[in-house]
């Protein structure tokens, strides 16, 4: 299957505007007969969901031909890369409507890595025709997302839960299942150790999520939820708890004005500093000094 967003059928909405991060979706309408299409290559994982409509759809890849009967609820999976030429023909007298569903590589690659799956065997889940009815029921969901203009806090979790599932249920072996089972999707040690030694070496500088998510290789979502279930707090609280720890060893040890002591942890005022240090410490800073 591939995408026929922007292809042979008519968009009637789709979710920009709307937030969702993971994904992107468009609800098209599609002719009732499709001689031939030859789209361009999949440069995302792709589900399309027959939302109205019956009809027998061909696709080539190469020589041979596939055949499926398409009706409302079913899916076809088409993965990067991959190139189909289509045909098909409607069964009914019903408009042929269709929600196509487009990841993010970041959240496919996240899931690859968190399973141990090599990136190549993304392959292994194209196909016509997905018999799942979780697939289904997560893309259905979807599709009234899409309708209700529903914001990306749902969307993208659904959209998560699919791959996952899809990985889950079509790639991973016993061993890497039981990998899951063990690492709770915590960041490990080293890249731990890695984020926190860059913290500290760039206290005085604005660090944001982006920027130390790229430390690791992750996306700024992923990361998030990554660090804060390893070390039971977000990347910008445990920031914080650094610079001010530093921020005590100097006012305890070193000549530095109270305003220097600032700069050099990364606040841009003596006030923003010293708020944040009685919150932290209970006494200004000045008080923790004497």
């Amino acid at each position: 299957m591939t995408s026929l967003g922007g292809g042979p059928g008519r968009p009637m909405r789709d979710s920009a505007g709307l937030g969702w991060r993971l994904a992107d979706a468009a609800k098209v309408e599609d002719p009732r007969q499709l001689d031939s299409f030859a789209g361009a290559p999949a440069t995302r994982l792709t589900m399309v969901l027959v939302t109205a409509g019956r009809y027998r759809i061909e696709s080539r890849h190469g020589r041979g031909w596939r055949r499926a009967d398409y009706a409302p609820g079913s899916v076809g999976l088409t993965t990067p890369g991959w190139n189909n030429v289509l045909r098909w023909r409607s069964s009914g007298q019903e408009p042929l409507e269709s929600l196509h569903l487009r990841i993010g590589p970041a959240a496919v690659h996240e899931t690859l890595d968190a399973f141990g799956v090599p990136h190549d065997d993304l392959a292994g889940l194209n196909t016509l025709t997905v018999d799942d009815p979780y697939v289904s029921a997560s893309l259905s969901a979807l599709d009234q997302a899409l309708d209700q203009r529903a914001p990306g806090l749902y969307a993208d979790a659904v959209a998560e839960s699919v791959v996952v599932h899809l990985v889950h249920r079509r790639l991973a072996g016993p061993a890497q299942r039981s990998r899951i089972v063990r690492d709770a999707g915590a960041l490990g040690d080293r890249d731990m150790r890695l984020v926190l030694d860059h913290m500290q070496a760039h206290l005085g500088d604005d660090l944001d999520l982006e920027t130390l998510a790229g430390l690791v290789h992750l996306s700024k979502h992923h990361f998030l939820r990554m660090f804060t279930r390893a070390s039971g707090q977000t990347p910008h609280r445990r920031l914080i708890q650094i610079r001010l720890q530093h921020a005590a060893a100097l006012l305890r040890t070193s000549r530095m004005t109270v305003r220097q002591v600032a700069m050099v942890c990364g606040y841009r005022s003596p006030s923003q500093f010293a708020a944040a240090f009685q919150r932290h410490y209970g006494v200004s800073p000045s008080t923790y000094r004497r």
